[in-house]
């Protein structure tokens, strides 16, 4: 490892822990301490970056971190991610109103007595669910990554820290992570717009099942509507199938906490696509998962005779409809194993070795 490419890696390393709105200041600021002490101390690189410390603890310092459920080092985001959910659950809550004012008023009255009732409903209980268990993900990730705990003291500067070095300190820039190639890096609006879709979909499937179906209108008015789901048994269906969401999204969270492809983005994925392939297994066999009679309901809303052999609901109900929809799942998901793996062995498997003097 080249001493330029140690110092990049050292400033990336700090500078992803600290807010955003000043990383770049940090980063010249630390790349300018770095060179005023190899010049004033007639130091190496090596030298220095150990001197400084381990990046996780130089940034902790500089951030002034206490005890934290939710520390420094994932605040941001985490705050940007319950942003995101909030939207979400806005979303769904308004078209969970919209469906149940429809579907459930004769007139102009009841419509809004009915959408203002489901808008804020959903949108409260759907906040405190959702956020709660953002909440929790995060905790744990807080949780697990903590080695020791740093007493609070002032507000630090990049100088002052460069003046407070353990005593004892096994750290050194040889261990260092490598600053991921660009192919490696993860698309944040790609992650963001999975998380809206999951919560969405969570949402809806919890408080407006009903929505996802076929619907028949007659002068502007809702005649009949059918749903997919087996709304019958709902209750026993709904919190397999939501868990099964919520650990796609638990996924697409580390993918945007982290931000590109690497080992543990690699096994989160191989994980939760796992456990997503045995859900779907354990839901299309041993439960009634779809309404059976929604291709009949169809037919005779939309007055049609029949369906032909390349229509969906031709097959709805039968065991090759089931096994279409699994294969349609396992396929997506070994996609999903096969990129992450391709892109971190290809592209993220940078291995130093460690120099010994």
């Amino acid at each position: 490892m080249s001493e330029q490419e140690m110092i990049e890696r050292y400033i990336y390393d700090v500078v992803k822990r600290v807010p955003q709105d000043c990383r770049e200041e940090i980063r010249m600021e630390l790349q300018s301490l770095i060179d005023d002490m190899c010049e004033q101390e007639n130091s190496s690189v090596e030298e220095v970056l150990q001197k400084l410390g381990e990046p996780a603890k130089f940034a902790r310092r500089y951030r002034d971190e206490g005890s934290y459920l939710i520390g420094p080092d994932y605040y941001d985001d985490y705050v940007w991610i319950v942003k995101i959910a909030l939207f979400g659950i806005g979303i769904s809550a308004l078209v969970s109103a919209v469906v149940n004012g429809i579907t459930n008023s004769g007139d102009v009255i009841n419509f809004l007595v009915e959408f203002f009732g489901e808008f804020f409903e959903t949108l409260i209980n759907g906040s405190f669910s959702v956020i709660g268990t953002l909440t929790i993900i995060f905790a744990i990730m807080e949780k697990k990554k903590a080695k020791l705990d740093i007493k609070p003291g002032k507000k630090w500067s990049v100088k002052d820290l460069s003046k407070n070095v353990a005593t004892v300190n096994s750290w050194t820039p040889f261990l260092l992570p490598a600053v991921p190639d660009k192919r490696a890096v993860i698309s944040r609006g790609d992650s963001v717009f999975s998380i809206i879709f999951t919560i969405v979909f969570i949402v809806l499937l919890i408080f407006a099942p009903q929505v996802f179906g076929a619907f028949h209108y007659e002068g502007g008015k809702l005649i009949s509507s059918t749903c997919i789901f087996n709304l019958d048994e709902w209750d026993r269906i709904v919190p397999l199938f939501v868990f099964s969401l919520f650990v796609g999204m638990v996924n697409y969270i580390v993918r945007l906490v982290i931000g590109y492809h690497c080992k543990t983005v690699m096994y989160s994925t191989i994980i939760t696509n796992t456990v997503q392939i045995a859900i779907a297994f354990i839901l299309l066999n041993y439960f009634p998962f779809f309404n059976v009679d929604f291709a009949n309901q169809v037919k005779s809303m939309m007055e049609i005779t029949t369906f032909s052999n390349g229509d969906i609901l031709f097959y709805w109900g039968s065991k090759r409809f089931d096994n279409f929809m699994l294969l349609f799942i396992v396929l997506i998901s070994l996609l999903d194993i096969g990129v992450s793996l391709y892109k971190t062995l290809r592209y993220n498997n940078k291995v130093d070795k460690i120099v010994e003097k």
